[in-house]
């Protein structure tokens, strides 16, 4: 019995929790994560070091007052920090020996760390509604900061994209004519992203329209990177402007958004994104030595040729576009084999062209009636196309050792 025992235990003990390894954190997130547990330990020992030095124990019987004086405490103090756990004591009361006394706060106060030579705590950050290079990403070039937790580290950030030039100074005065004016990408085609705190590099941005309480209707001019101790931008009070007569109400109808007026955005959001330049343009079949490339992409397709015929209104509706948007993809994953660097970077922003062109397909065409009846989502509106590549699939076989640089044409 005592050897079954013995076995069973043996057995059982790579199960039980003490006998566990230590979890650690992998992947992108692990040293930040890893950083955090880190400083989180270090604070607790510190703080448990400093609860157990917040205690004396009376060697023997004593005034309270002589007691106080030998510890090199004022008597009041040291009365103040004990009078709610020993109940009735006075200044003229003695302590018995074993007495346990508290001749310190419990928390450890900022000035006990400095006084100890210990690193003072970092301070905290004032990255909300703030302008921010992040570190590592790349789909975007600057991010807004909507939420900042400062006990995680942790930041929820919105991209910011360029929407021409200044042309005139700001209310405030700042002249900023011809710079790039940043504002942020709109919130129906998404982007935001969780990040720690730590990648984030607060940008000097200066707020043209002074519209906080709007941030989507704000413009930015960002002059770089933020020099130390910067919190906003130092900007000269604007004149009162005089008082104005209320506009007259407009009888004319707002006109509705128009689905393919929103689209050249996510074209060219697609094309920065990363590995977006390999579908940017025509494939040059010829120069890469891809003599079967017509053959099994017979209807070739590019983001920058999308583009083009968008501005030139030859899509009569979102619908139309997506789908030569998805030829892209389909066209790029019939050539390459799975597995391989476009295939890869097809899959990647073929789900991100989904995500961005789901909102556009639910609009309403101006012209046309419900967008979302004509198309029923992106997936629904590029069936055709998306088959039209799975047969072409079947006649690339491997589709040669050079992967073609785009999704049948990008």
């Amino acid at each position: 019995l005592e050897s079954m025992e013995g076995d069973t235990l043996r057995a059982s003990r790579p199960l039980m929790l003490e006998e566990r390894p230590a979890v650690r954190p992998s992947g992108k997130r692990a040293a930040f994560i890893q950083a955090i547990e880190d400083a989180k330990a270090a604070a607790d020992e510190r703080a448990r070091a400093w609860r157990d030095s917040a205690w004396h124990v009376v060697q023997e019987d004593a005034p309270f007052k002589k007691t106080a004086e030998g510890l090199g405490m004022d008597p009041k103090e040291l009365r103040a920090l004990n009078a709610d756990r020993i109940k009735g004591l006075q200044l003229s009361a003695w302590v018995k020996k074993d007495t346990w006394l508290q001749i310190k706060p419990l928390d450890e106060p900022e000035e006990a760390i400095l006084a100890a030579g210990l690193p003072k705590p970092p301070p905290l950050l004032h990255l909300v509604n703030r302008v921010v290079a992040i570190d590592g990403e790349d789909d975007y070039s600057y991010w807004y900061v909507l939420t900042y937790l400062p006990d995680l580290q942790w930041c929820r950030v919105a991209p910011l994209e360029q929407r021409g030039v200044f042309a005139k100074p700001a209310p405030c005065g700042h002249v900023a004519d011809g710079r790039p004016r940043w504002m942020l990408v709109p919130e129906e085609i998404g982007g935001e992203v969780d990040v720690g705190a730590g990648r984030c590099h607060i940008m000097e941005a200066i707020e043209m329209v002074k519209t906080r309480a709007n941030a989507d209707t704000e413009e930015w001019d960002i002059v770089g990177r933020a020099p130390p101790g910067w919190v906003e931008a130092q900007c000269a009070k604007a004149a009162k402007p005089k008082k104005a007569k209320p506009p007259k109400p407009s009888s004319k109808p707002v006109a509705p958004l128009d689905p393919l007026a929103a689209a050249a955005p996510v074209i060219e959001q697609l094309i920065r994104m990363k590995n977006g330049d390999i579908f940017a343009e025509p494939v040059d079949w010829e120069a890469l030595g891809l003599p079967d490339y017509p053959t099994v992409v017979p209807r070739p397709m590019d983001l920058g040729t999308v583009l083009k015929r968008l501005k030139s209104g030859a899509y009569a509706s979102v619908a139309d576009l997506a789908a030569d948007v998805e030829l892209i993809w389909s066209n790029a994953m019939a050539y390459n084999q799975d597995g391989s660097f476009v295939h890869k970077a097809a899959v990647t922003l073929r789900a991100a062209a989904s995500k961005k062109f789901a909102p556009l397909l639910a609009l309403p065409h101006p012209s046309s009636g419900d967008q979302a009846a004509d198309g029923k989502g992106y997936q629904g509106g590029v069936g055709g196309a998306q088959a039209g590549g799975s047969s072409a699939g079947g006649e690339a076989g491997a589709g040669g050792e050079e992967e073609a640089g785009g999704g049948g044409g990008g």
